[in-house]
């Protein structure tokens, strides 16, 4: 086979420091929403960066071990940053249980496609994420072992392998937090971690063959943790977790796709309010066959709990999701704008599970004292963003307390709409969560027909940790999941430490447009803990025509040669 041929790198990095921020508020805190359009300044544009080029064959790489029992492994801190701990507020019943309670559950009507075991992992938290492209499935855990199978027939194709073994200088000492995301548009791969320093290392495919078709990996010199990333036809888009004055990031996706020459734009928000100090917004991917209209900005979402003391100053008693836009402009950079839009008014939700603040870890599971952590801070990986033609959406999920005991986890999920012109607004929110069994690390997504599904995990007292999935279709009654809960995977025993992942993800399929992959953590054996794959189909789907996008002739749900199923 062709050895691996490294052409030079060269990368320089952000300014040093980033411009304080400046913030524009309407006239008065109590300005009403439709009034309210609030723009953050400050920008730091990245120098140019050329890439590093790996030409060779993936299956050349070293092959990374997988972990085994009884290995050791590295467990990564919690990053805190400080905030006042001193909110507390007794839970109160979830207000969207009833509606959940009351709806009519109808018989199983998705199919189980397959579910199997992913990859182990040499630190913990595992931070599964895993996306589905033309031909091909890539996976990537903590330690950030990436492997890569053939989407048709199951086989393995390249790995497990050290994702820092596609790059060079600092991009060769990968740290974590690995993120994969397929790109529809160009039919290309992305992936990243942070490096020695914090960096971010970008991977881009050079084709659609992940194994052999060669990458281009860039260094962009920012400090940074827990990146997410989406696709939107002008930029990938990143946002991160660094204090309470969040980034979000633009890299210049059009150059990265030629493996050219490629700047960073970073945009910085206002400082985060009091609560839970880990400010990071999660960015919106785009799902389907309909790009945005015609110059849309990108769109970014974070939560803000009342009882915390972080909620938004135009709404100081009632629980939002903050809404964000960024117009990017390349030609002149410095034009580039993020700007807040009207904040979303939601139902109570309470996300002071694990209380005080900062302790983190209370999510019970059988035979061990070692609870878990549910990440509550943020909305979950991925925020899903789907074009109609009759409508813009976005789909996310957060973790809230349920309120009917002490520290009870369960799923409140929304759905957002916009129609032409007008303002986003909430669609639809529901809360999940049917018995006593704690339901986290939550990621949803919408296929082309409109159905949801939600994926988590599960565990209590009596219920190992195992992964979990329910949905609804498109037509069923707002706010409700009409799907009965599946177990996709039972957990066998405990996991020995409280890191239970800080993500999971959830993507579709872009060929028949109605698959969804996903990957959630789950227990196997004693003390032990790895990774589980699955695909889910609602039967009678029929998508948005996505075959449309490709000529590849690949067929999406054939499982015959999967031969590591587990019953």
């Amino acid at each position: 086979m062709i050895r691996p041929r490294l052409v030079s790198f060269v990368s320089t990095s952000l300014a040093a420091s980033a411009l304080l921020v400046s913030l524009a508020l309407a006239s008065s805190p109590l300005a009403a929403q439709e009034d309210r359009v609030v723009v953050h300044g400050a920008e730091v544009i990245g120098d140019p960066v050329t890439p590093h080029i790996f030409y060779g064959d993936v299956r050349d790489l070293p092959t990374a071990p997988q972990w085994q029992y009884g290995d050791e492994y590295i467990v990564n801190p919690r990053r805190w940053f400080g905030e006042d701990t001193s909110f507390f507020t007794p839970a109160t019943p979830d207000p969207l249980l009833e509606r959940q309670a009351q709806a009519a559950v109808r018989g199983v009507s998705s199919t189980t496609l397959f579910a199997f075991q992913g990859l182990d992992f040499g630190a913990s938290p595992p931070d599964p994420t895993l996306d589905v492209g033309s031909g091909h499935v890539i996976q990537i855990v903590n330690a950030s072992n990436f492997i890569i199978y053939d989407k048709a027939t199951g086989a393995t194709l390249a790995g497990p392998t050290a994702l820092d073994s596609l790059g060079t200088g600092a991009c060769a000492s990968g740290r974590g937090d690995p993120v994969v995301i397929y790109d529809a548009l160009a039919d290309r791969w992305v992936m990243s971690e942070f490096s020695s320093g914090l960096a971010m290392c970008v991977y881009v495919s050079m084709t659609n063959d992940p194994v052999t078709g060669g990458w281009c990996s860039y260094l962009f010199g920012t400090s940074t943790d827990y990146p997410k990333y989406a696709v939107w036809p002008d930029a990938y888009y990143v946002t991160t977790n660094e204090g309470n004055v969040p980034p979000v990031y633009a890299f210049d996706r059009e150059n990265m796709l030629t493996c050219g020459t490629a700047r960073p734009i970073q945009k910085l928000v206002a400082p985060g309010l009091p609560g839970l100090g880990f400010e990071a917004f999660t960015p919106g991917d785009l799902d389907g066959p309909t790009l945005p209209p015609a110059g849309s900005p990108a769109y970014f979402m974070r939560h803000r709990d009342t009882e915390l003391g972080n909620q938004g100053p135009m709404n100081p008693t009632q629980d939002i999701l903050e809404l964000w836009q960024m117009q990017v402009d390349w030609t002149t950079p410095a034009n580039t704008t993020l700007t807040q839009l009207p904040d979303i008014l939601v139902s109570e939700f309470d996300s002071n599970l694990c209380p005080p603040i900062g302790v983190f870890s209370c999510i019970p599971q059988p035979g061990t004292t070692t609870r878990l952590d549910p990440l509550l801070e943020v909305i979950m990986n991925r925020l899903s963003y789907r074009n109609f033609g009759s409508h813009q959406m976005l789909l996310g999920v957060l973790q809230t307390d349920i309120g009917d005991f002490e520290d009870h986890s369960g799923e409140r999920w929304f759905e957002l709409r916009k129609t032409g012109a007008g303002p986003w607004s909430l669609f639809q929110e529901g809360t999940f969560s049917p018995d006593a069994d704690h339901r986290f690390m939550g990621t949803v997504a919408m296929d082309g027909d409109g159905n949801i599904l939600l994926g988590y995990a599960l565990s209590s007292t009596t219920t190992n940790p195992s992964i979990a999935f329910t949905g609804r279709h498109a037509a069923d009654p707002a706010g409700t999941m009409t799907e009965p809960e599946q177990v996709l995977i039972a957990g066998v025993g405990n996991s020995a430490t409280s890191r239970y992942g800080d993500y999971s993800q959830m993507g579709i399929d872009p060929v028949d447009d109605c698959t969804f992959w996903f990957t959630v953590e789950y227990a196997e054996g004693v003390s032990n803990t790895t990774t589980g794959i699955g695909a889910v189909k609602f039967d009678g789907c029929t998508g948005l025509a996505a075959s449309l996008i490709f000529s590849d002739g690949f067929e999406s749900g054939n499982t015959s040669a999967w031969s590591n199923v587990i019953p």
